[in-house]
């Protein structure tokens, strides 16, 4: 699967967030935090990759509370 930009967008998008199933998730991680420095959008920021608790093969994209402290 090809990481692209365009997934962080999709969360940005989405209600709460998108989930994205790959087999190396720290490759992955790494990639998408390249690629959100490159675009350069604050928009982004507001978005936090979180690996699932049940199973480690999926990493959320989600969205972070804008009312918490």
């Amino acid at each position: 699967m090809s990481i692209g930009l365009h997934i962080w967008y999709a969360a940005l998008a989405a209600q709460v967030g998108v989930v994205l199933e790959c087999d190396d998730p720290d490759y992955t991680k790494q990639r998408l935090y390249a690629l959100r420095t490159e675009a350069g959008d604050p928009d982004l920021e507001s978005i936090s990759i979180v690996q699932s608790p049940s199973d480690p093969a999926h990493l959320w994209l989600v969205k972070r509370d804008p009312h918490a402290t």
